[in-house]
């Protein structure tokens, strides 16, 4: 088994090309010039393509052929410095196939990685401040080989010095198109204010700069490299939090005006808007007042039908129509149970157009139908593990095959259990008394989990077996 092998990041233009052995670098090596570092992580042979059998089988679905890599966002271990890091990890066919030499994949990330919706390529984002203005550089890398497949910047200027700029980039399902959502926040005003020191009660003079955010947006062709745009939406104030998603012709975006002080009587906080923009356009055909909550990171899938889902307060799902942005709500009534404890709920859309949901801090899993109003299918309950909330988000997976339910041990046992989704019953379960932080199913049907402390990824067969672990000094954060 190979730990962590740190790399020199690639330059940004070009190819990502072998390098050879370990480099140990200082931290602030590792940091400069940005925020992140690219890393690779070399793991032993995990896969059982051809080996699996029974349950495990249709657990894993077809599986792999190839060795293909895995893709590991998060933080270097014990650095003081914000923003994160991206590190590949092999993923052979076969326990004869030799482990290549390191890759570095990115580095200077801005924020984190996405993935396309049938997890072949996920996008980077970096932005880099210069006299020129900001450039924005995006980067789709190839999931399977950790090779960079194309890549583009654009410039925005008129950009205000110390500016701070948060891209979101939003896969298009079916075409070449990738948009970039771009949270713009600038000081827009500065005084001297003076502040009372409750220790000593006396009065400190300090400098105070007002912040204002705006929106931009801009379109990456992965298939020419290039950008349109940015296209500046003048929506100052807003909040800079943004949610987004799009089909094959459209991009939706809500935001969310910033709330303004009351002169006389209290006003209700501003709702947040949910705008429908034609792919590549800079206009919304149309743009229509959302149910609360606002935007804060609620998941957000596209549906087979082109419209748009988000599950709020982690209860019930709002479908915006991608025709006219309207929104209808439903109740997702096994998820209605609302407790103290943080819980990281997911949803994502399946290929047979059902779209499944978690809620782990109630120990609760849910195939709906949004043909039917998502009607709920079938629910699965299972203890709640020691840590429903924060990152790794994943905390349950269902298999490819949509029999089988992955799920982190509960608080008490730890480890991981799988569940038979049509009875709901438990079909196994391992542990060795640890908790575990995130689960993930890698395409070749191996079960990955992330661990606070090392050795922090553990694989497992989909029948539950043990197989390896692997020592990284990242803290993960997701996998792709």
């Amino acid at each position: 088994m190979r730990a962590l092998q740190r790399v020199r990041a690639a330059a940004p233009s070009g190819a990502v090309g072998a390098v050879s052995g370990a480099v140990r670098l200082s931290r602030r090596e590792m940091l400069a010039g940005g925020i992140g570092v690219g890393a690779l992580v070399a793991m032993p042979d995990l896969s059982l393509a051809g080996r699996a059998t029974g349950r495990s089988a249709r657990s894993a679905g077809s599986g792999s052929s190839r060795a293909r890599y895995v893709l590991l966002y998060g933080t270097p271990e014990a650095t003081t410095f914000p923003g994160g890091s991206v590190a590949s990890a092999l993923s052979p066919a076969s326990r004869t196939t030799s482990l290549p030499a390191a890759k570095p994949v990115a580095a200077q990330l801005t924020s984190a990685p996405v993935a396309s919706a049938d997890q072949a390529s996920v996008a980077l984002v970096t932005v880099d401040t210069g006299p020129a203005g900001a450039k924005v550089t995006l980067t789709v890398v190839d999931a399977a080989s950790a090779v960079i497949s194309k890549q583009g910047s654009l410039t925005l200027t008129g950009v205000a010095d110390g500016a701070s700029i948060l891209p979101t980039p939003v896969f298009a399902p079916g075409t070449a198109t990738i948009a970039v959502v771009l949270a713009i926040t600038e000081p827009s005003g500065s005084r001297l204010a003076h502040k009372t020191d409750p220790a000593t009660g006396r009065t400190v003079p300090m400098h105070a700069v007002t912040w204002t955010s705006r929106h931009a947006l801009a379109y990456f062709d992965s298939g020419t490299g290039s950008f349109t745009g940015p296209f500046h939406l003048g929506n100052a104030p807003a909040l800079a939090l943004t949610a987004a998603a799009a089909n094959s012709a459209d991009l939706f975006l809500w935001t969310t005006r910033e709330p303004q002080p009351a002169k006389t009587r209290p006003q209700a906080p501003p709702l947040p808007w949910v705008s429908v923009f034609p792919l590549g356009a800079g206009q919304a055909r149309a743009s229509v007042p959302s149910p609360a909550p606002w935007p804060a990171g609620e998941p957000v899938v596209t549906l087979s039908t082109g419209e748009v889902a988000r599950l709020v307060n982690g209860r019930a799902v709002q479908v915006s129509s991608a025709r006219t942005g309207e929104v209808t709500q439903s109740a997702i009534a096994p998820l209605s149970v609302t407790r103290a404890k943080p819980s990281a709920v997911t949803m994502e859309s399946r290929p047979d157009g059902m779209v499944f949901m978690t809620k782990p801090g109630i120990g609760r899993a849910v195939i709906a139908n949004p043909a039917e109003e998502f009607r709920v299918r079938a629910k699965v309950g299972f203890p709640a593990p020691a840590s429903p909330g924060g990152a790794p988000w994943s905390k349950a997976v269902l298999s490819p095959g949509g029999d089988t339910l992955y799920v982190l041990g509960g608080a008490k046992a730890g480890g991981i259990s799988a569940y038979d989704v049509a009875t709901g019953k438990l079909a196994g379960s391992y542990s060795h008394g640890r908790q575990y932080y995130g689960l993930y199913q890698l395409p070749s049907g191996t079960l990955l989990t992330v661990s606070p402390e090392n050795p922090r990824l553990e694989f497992f067969s989909p029948g539950l077996n043990p197989l390896g672990t692997v020592a990284t000094s990242l803290h993960v954060s997701a996998v792709f």
